[in-house]
């Protein structure tokens, strides 16, 4: 269920009123029923009900809020658009590069009441009425304004919602005015003449009339029961509108309409999802002993550690649309962590051809987490949870954002891939910032303080805080005192040996703290379910303070590989009274298994046809056996990390796992590894040549599910040169340096650019008989080039000719606007280190537009000369030539 469906629920379990449900989308606004609901072909947003009520008696009983002379009783909020009193009536201009502003009423407790007002345009734009409005701090000492809005657009776009009910800063149309019946609603606004606006707020009943004709029928589901009355002007280039008559009537309060009558009585939620969390991060397992995390050891002693927990995913924005949806990735489509990219795909597809060096070709990812999915959000939030958003998204900005996907809050409404710009202050954030007071103040700390405003703001109510940490992604920096404190604890001989990556894990281990401090000072502690997983295993492919961020061992490999350092990490429920204190687990879950746990902890029934690829892990914190045959993890992606492999599929089933590569055996076959992991954790042993039969009866669960998720696989390169294809260079990946400060003691030396090309890591550059000297002294030789125009997104070839007695495979990587470059945006390239001239040729394939390329000709010390290179576009038309017999002169 949406917001409008929620609203007929509540109507028909708490108003005997007549009232009248719509039917039929009206033609012309599919489009906008696209915009708003992310799919053009959907049903009707379940049952509408329609306003068929005449106007109420506007002659008796109302209370002026506008004197006619200035303006007294009300204040400005939000961005800089101007207001003031000519002859009587109210004007507010819109002023070029302001944010919306809301003229709001100083009071802010109007609940029940009837207001009205007239409205006129001198010049067109967008505007509307708030009320029961609320605001909070907001950016360069601003309010953010939010709340329900009677929405009037100053014939500005087609649509015609004027009258509707917009949810500003909160979600989006509560309810549009869309359907065959709203079409007289649609019309009733003019242009050139006054417009009387009406409102009508009982209880959770709203509805609105334009000039007398009915609009809409919302019902609340409670977030706004009281508040102020704003008057907004939208940003924009121009527009003028005016307002008189400015009246309200106050009602004795109703009875508030609840759509379920027990969900007061159902416990609170918090969801804490750590990112990049590895399973030897914490000191639940006895695996570390450099990091310190106190809390999370707290909050095992209130609930069941589990030791086998799996993300759906090794890397992050899969998992996370699997947490939200309960569905696989191989479901769901969401198999790559891009949905910050400017592309928006919504269904996966694949190619029959690919580079040449690869055997399988790698299906496109969806980019979206799409709204047609009934979110773990909107669950709770249809059945009377208050639901808030706070800390990294990564499933697509608005209107794919978490107020699109059942979230009444969210908090700091950022699509990217991790913090804007750092953990410590100043962030880069679009609309949040610092406490000045605080001029290096951690993210972390400002989102638990954030998490904990919302908590003591729905004490009294049953809430779902979904807390998704930034922590412990890149990029990688910390508070200074602590990362001094952990380099003079650092064993050199311990692989984890990462000073920042310590520090940063007792930030997060603070924030996880501070949350559950206030549930004990609030008395809720004992009301409320608390689940606590991580997206994907740890990071070993970024470099930091000298060494790899952290270490999975005993585990393999790390982020974006398929062994166990992918995808196995910590996992603890809490649910006081019900599952036992301080108690373990064996038994194998993953990501999937939350949304129907949930529904099972708290006797909510799933919508009918919903579907989960997970399992309620419920008989499992019960101390009883959980009934479930194999897990699996789907990722058709190859990205050049240290253990990484070609797309694949695997199961997890007893101590058994079975991976499956995509067409890597002989005549496009698949290759096969299979590993017991009761006797071999470290999964160095390959028995698939060994125990044929059970690979055989494992692939065939992988096959089946496969089926059964109508998974996009990837297929058999038809481009596939097998001489081009280096065998020795699967799961070699190089380790990236990252932006992190260097260590105690060095200085960072700035270098000059070489012909245009900036030198970075272990090398210098030079340029002598019209060839690009590249001196490496280490394992990070690496030289950048910012394209002098950014180029549009398409399929691109970078050709270099070079000589090389250096060491180790190449990486070419692309960097696209407003992103860093990393390794989802490389192709690795093998290279003949004889020293004679070689010419190789990457593909690449950015999702976004291109500003510039980066090349790692080596991972090696040693020397290189580079003749030339060229980036070419998707039809061999140069785009960029790097020549340089003119660059030494």
């Amino acid at each position: 269920m949406n917001r409008i469906a929620l609203s007929l629920l509540a109507f028909v379990m708490c108003f005997c009123t007549d009232h009248v449900v719509a039917g039929e989308l009206e033609p012309q606004q599919h489009a906008w029923h696209a915009k708003y609901k992310g799919q053009d072909n959907a049903p009707l947003p379940e049952e509408m009900l329609l306003n068929t009520d005449s106007e109420p008696d506007l002659s008796e009983g109302f209370t002026s809020l506008f004197n006619g002379k200035d303006l007294s009783g009300w204040t400005a909020k939000g961005g800089s658009c101007t207001f003031e009193v000519k002859d009587g009536i109210l004007v507010g201009q819109v002023v070029p590069g302001s944010n919306s502003t809301y003229l709001s009423t100083e009071r802010d407790d109007f609940d029940d009441f009837i207001f009205t007002c007239d409205m006129k345009w001198e010049e067109s734009c967008n505007s509307g009425v708030m009320f029961r409005a609320q605001s909070k701090p907001g950016k360069n000492g601003t309010e953010t304004v939010f709340g329900p809005q009677a929405e009037m657009e100053g014939f500005t776009q087609d649509r015609h919602w004027s009258g509707g009910i917009y949810g500003q800063s909160c979600g989006g149309y509560f309810y549009p005015l869309w359907l065959k019946e709203h079409k007289e609603a649609r019309a009733a606004t003019t242009e050139d003449i006054w417009n009387r606006v009406t409102i009508s707020a009982q209880g959770n009943v709203v509805k609105t009339w334009i000039n007398g004709v009915p609009a809409a029928h919302w019902i609340d589901d409670g977030s706004y029961p009281k508040g102020f009355f704003g008057l907004q002007v939208h940003k924009g280039a121009k527009g003028t509108v005016l307002w008189k008559n400015i009246r309200v009537k106050e009602l004795e309060n109703e009875p508030a309409a609840t759509p379920n009558a027990s969900a007061s009585k159902r416990p609170n939620v918090l969801f804490i999802l750590a990112d990049d969390l590895g399973w030897s991060d914490t000191t639940l397992f006895g695996t570390t002993k450099l990091y310190q995390t106190p809390n999370i050891e707290r909050l095992a002693k209130r609930g069941m550690t589990f030791t086998r927990a799996y993300s759906s995913s090794p890397l992050c924005s899969p998992t996370r649309a699997s947490v939200l949806t309960g569905l696989s990735p191989a479901r769901h489509g969401i198999t790559s962590p891009t949905c910050h990219l400017p592309k928006v795909v919504l269904e996966p597809k694949v190619s029959e051809t690919g580079p040449p060096n690869k055997f399988s070709t790698v299906p496109e990812s969806v980019t979206r987490l799409d709204t047609k999915y009934y979110t773990l959000a909107e669950m709770f939030r249809d059945n009377g949870y208050a639901t808030g958003h706070f800390g990294k998204w990564h499933l697509g900005p608005e209107p794919y954002s978490p107020l699109e996907h059942g979230f009444d809050v969210d908090v700091p409404h950022h699509p990217g891939p991790g913090p804007a710009g750092s953990y410590v202050a100043p962030w880069k954030f679009k609309d949040f910032d610092h406490d000045p007071v605080i001029p290096d103040e951690h993210l972390e700390d400002r989102m638990a303080k954030e998490a904990v405003r919302f908590l003591e703001q729905h004490t009294n109510e049953p809430f779902f805080l979904n807390y998704w940490m930034f922590s412990v992604h890149a990029p990688f920096d910390a508070k200074k005192e602590l990362i001094e404190e952990y380099r003079d604890r650092v064993d050199p001989k311990d692989p984890q040996r990462c000073p920042t990556y310590a520090a940063m894990i007792e930030s997060m281990d603070d924030a996880i703290g501070t949350l559950l401090d206030t549930l004990d000072r609030l008395g809720i502690a004992d009301e409320t379910i608390i689940v606590f997983a991580s997206d994907n295993g740890g990071n070993m492919y970024n470099e930091v303070d000298g060494t790899t961020a952290t270490s999975n061992a005993p585990l393999r490999g790390g982020k974006a590989t398929m062994y166990e350092g992918g995808v196995r990490g910590p996992a603890i429920v809490v649910q006081p009274g019900v599952v036992e204190s301080g108690s373990r687990s064996d038994a194998i879950i993953q990501s999937i298994d939350f949304y129907p746990t949930l529904l099972e902890m708290l006797a909510i029934d799933a919508q009918p046809n919903q579907r989960f690829d997970g399992v309620s892990i419920v008989p499992a914190l019960q101390g009883k056996p959980l009934q479930r045959d194999a897990i699996f993890t789907y990722f058709p992606h190859d990205p050049p990390v240290p253990n990484w492999m070609p797309p694949s599929v695997s199961v997890h089933q007893g101590d058994w796992k079975l991976i499956r590569i995509f067409h890597g055996g002989p005549n496009g076959s698949h290759r096969y590894k299979l590993f017991n992991l009761k006797n071999d954790l470290g999964e160095r042993i390959n028995l698939a040549a060994k125990h044929p039969d059970r690979v055989q009866q494992m692939d065939k669960l992988i096959g089946q599910h496969l089926v059964e998720t109508k998974a996009v696989r990837p297929l058999v390169n038809k481009n596939f040169d097998p001489a081009k294809y280096n065998a020795g260079a699967e799961g070699k990946g190089n380790l990236k340096r990252s932006g992190n400060k260097p260590k105690k003691g060095k200085q960072r030396v700035q270098r000059k650019p070489v012909a245009g090309w900036l030198p970075g890591g272990t090398c210098d550059l030079s340029v002598a008989n019209s060839v690009l000297r590249v001196s490496s002294t280490g394992g990070d030789p690496h030289l950048s080039f910012s394209l002098p125009e950014v180029v549009k997104a398409s399929t691109m070839t970078f050709t270099v000719e070079m000589q090389s007695k250096s060491s180790g495979s190449g990486q070419v990587f692309w960097k696209e606007v407003g992103q860093p470059y990393s390794a989802e945006r490389s192709q690795v390239f093998d290279v003949t280190h004889d020293g004679n001239v070689h010419t190789y040729s990457i593909q690449l394939s950015p999702q976004g537009p291109v500003q510039g390329v980066r090349i790692d000709p080596s991972n090696g010390a040693g020397q290189i000369e580079i003749r030339q290179m060229r980036l070419l576009d998707g039809n061999g038309v140069p785009i960029h030539e790097w020549n340089f017999a003119d660059a030494g002169r």
